[in-house]
């Protein structure tokens, strides 16, 4: 049996059976490991109050081949004040975490997501967009935006788009729809962006998620 110490961010918490849980942990150099806690939800357990979503700390853990058993955790940081203001939406995106297979993840996302309540609370109406942009990034699937998808030409004018692929206009079809040069080029800045950006358009954050949700279909089929 090995012993080990970890820096990881609790994604989500599965209770199994009466007294146990399931833990999905995300850390940098192990990606997304799930560790059982046995009598968790007893009365007198000492972790129940610190082993929630969101907490992020460090974890003595045990393991036999892929399998973790948490011993002890230490939390550095429990952040209350997004569960005050957007509870649902940021257990929804810790939890959204656990649908991919993060083998590792790189120093700049990790910490980005440690921190992911202070971006939620910075800017809610552009969260969700730039939340999925950083993902798609971190797993390198980030949809073509700059190039047609079927001639490989740069943008520019008018494009067009189906799903999650864009179009110049020689390659468009009838039922494509239309985005004006000027509407493009605002996506285009946002996606180059590290930061969250205050995307104030309306219009435009509904395309940017229509994209992404048909972009997430065509990466999970």
């Amino acid at each position: 049996m090995n012993y080990y110490k970890i820096d990881g961010l609790i994604l989500y918490k599965k209770n199994i059976k009466e007294k146990s849980a399931i833990v999905y942990i995300l850390t940098q150099n192990l990606g997304i490991i799930k560790g059982k806690i046995d009598g968790l939800n007893r009365s007198e357990s000492k972790l129940i109050s610190i082993i929630q979503p969101g907490n992020f700390g460090n974890f003595f853990l045990s393991s036999e081949l892929t399998f973790f058993k948490i011993l002890s955790f230490l939390p550095y940081k429990i952040p209350s004040k997004v569960f005050k203001k957007f509870p649902y939406t940021y257990l929804w995106a810790l939890k959204f975490l656990i649908l991919f297979n993060f083998l590792s993840t790189s120093p700049k996302f990790f910490e980005t997501i440690v921190n992911l309540d202070r971006y939620l609370l910075k800017n809610k109406s552009s969260f969700l967009i730039w939340y999925l942009k950083i993902i798609f990034e971190e797993l390198g699937v980030l949809p073509n935006l700059t190039h047609c998808s079927e001639c490989g030409k740069l943008l520019s004018g008018n494009v067009y788009y189906q799903g999650s692929k864009f179009y110049c206009y020689k390659c468009r079809k009838i039922s494509y729809d239309r985005i004006n040069f000027t509407t493009y080029k605002l996506m285009i800045s946002f996606l180059k962006e590290d930061r969250l950006l205050d995307l104030k358009n309306k219009f435009l954050r509904e395309i940017f998620k229509k994209i992404f949700k048909n972009h997430l279909k065509e990466i999970s089929l």
